[in-house]
């Protein structure tokens, strides 16, 4: 993987984002939560770690495929919540935790200390803005981290050797922080939007603070020193913390020092674009996802079994066929007979649930009968049929 590649998805990006649009205006619905379907299981626990002289209790969500008896792990955890840190759980990036179990992870999403149901308590210092000190933050998470692979690396379902880290802000700039800790504990690192900045107002960065994003790209240079470990970066243009010169400033850092980075620059994504943690982000990064597992020899999202429907379907219904692919499981596509349009329901927390929506937005948007034509990544029994109705 060459470290001084950057990877554009740009104009890709766009066509997605227009598509998106178009079928937000009444396609597709958002899912509400449920349960775990038979292709992959939930399972909620407080996870204990050891972190120093102390433990603490974490609330985690453990999403793992039925089918197999040990699974590489992959390690999420989610941004700040500093305004209201006891709403955060960890079904927050539920989706994330899904799709990553669908392509054969276990898949435990953590919150830290302090958050949600967990003991302790959030740390929150990195020094001001004319005295800085991001590492004593981002190494005090990254301690917690080390102590959570820790505690699911003694689960009986993993393979201990592979592991996948992948972090949301804050939690993106913890997982770099793991991923330069001796003996590599990371086989490659996800950051999405990830980085630390200096408010007085929660939200708000202060004004200016150049000496604390100067100590940010420094921790970056640190984390890169030496480091072989892969690992895949994405921010967008209208990220209001972490913006495209910062953002590239910190990658150049990282890679200044001999670190591994793929760089993906996204266009503006909504009004935030620090929001790439949503369900609506996932067909913009999904692909980048899947080929930077495929690159590094990682299970990555296998949807070979679809290419028989997307082939027999005319442009318009392939497009959209092909933006349901990029979007997070639990998810299922159905279309109407006799006519031609299709429908579908992404991020539930069951399968059962994603069938029933999809069903239901075909039948209201075209008042005939309708049929599931896939479920996940697999053909829906009876597809053929429903699909020779198109042709």
């Amino acid at each position: 993987m060459a470290k001084d590649t950057d990877i554009a998805f740009v104009s890709d990006v766009m066509r997605l984002s227009r598509l998106i649009l178009l079928l937000s205006l009444g396609l597709v619905l958002f899912a509400r939560p449920g349960f775990a379907d038979t292709e992959v299981r939930e399972e909620k626990l407080l996870l204990l770690i050891h972190v120093g002289s102390h433990d603490e209790k974490i609330e985690t969500l453990v999403v793992r495929p039925v089918v197999g008896d040990r699974f590489p792990i992959a390690l999420i955890v989610n941004g700040s919540a500093a305004a209201s840190p006891s709403k955060m759980h960890p079904e927050w990036l539920a989706h994330l935790a899904h799709d990553f179990a669908h392509r054969g992870w276990l898949a435990a999403s953590i919150v830290w200390p302090g958050y949600g149901n967990s003991t302790g308590k959030f740390m929150n210092r990195a020094g001001t803005c004319a005295a800085p000190n991001v590492a004593m933050f981002l190494d005090a998470h990254g301690n917690e981290l080390a102590a959570a692979l820790t505690a699911l690396r003694k689960r009986t379902d993993v393979d201990r050797s592979v592991v996948l880290g992948v972090g949301v802000s804050i939690g993106g700039a913890s997982i770099l922080d793991l991923s330069a800790r001796p003996g590599r504990p990371l086989t490659a690192a996800i950051n999405i939007s990830g980085g630390v900045y200096h408010y007085d107002r929660v939200g708000v960065p202060t004004p200016g603070c150049a000496l604390f994003k100067a100590d940010l790209v420094g921790n970056m240079a640190r984390f890169g020193k030496d480091n072989p470990t892969p690992t895949l970066w994405f921010y967008a243009a209208n990220d209001p913390y972490f913006g495209p010169d910062l953002a590239r400033r910190m990658v150049a850092a990282y890679r200044s020092r001999g670190g591994q980075a793929d760089f993906v620059a996204l266009p503006p994504f909504g009004t935030d674009g620090h929001t790439l943690f949503k369900q609506k982000a996932s067909p913009l990064m999904a692909p980048g996802i899947d080929a930077f597992l495929r690159r590094n020899g990682l299970p990555a999202m296998d949807d070979a079994a679809l290419t028989p429907i997307l082939s027999r379907l005319g442009p318009a219904d392939r497009a959209s066929a092909e933006l349901y692919l990029k979007n997070d499981a639990e998810k299922a596509m159905a279309m109407p007979e006799k006519a031609r349009g299709i429908y579908w329901h992404y991020g539930a927390r069951s399968l059962d649930d994603a069938r029933k929506q999809a069903l239901a937005t075909c039948q209201k948007a075209t008042s005939r009968k309708c049929h599931l034509v896939a479920e996940n990544t697999h053909p829906a029994d009876g597809w053929q049929r429903v699909v020779a109705g198109k042709e």
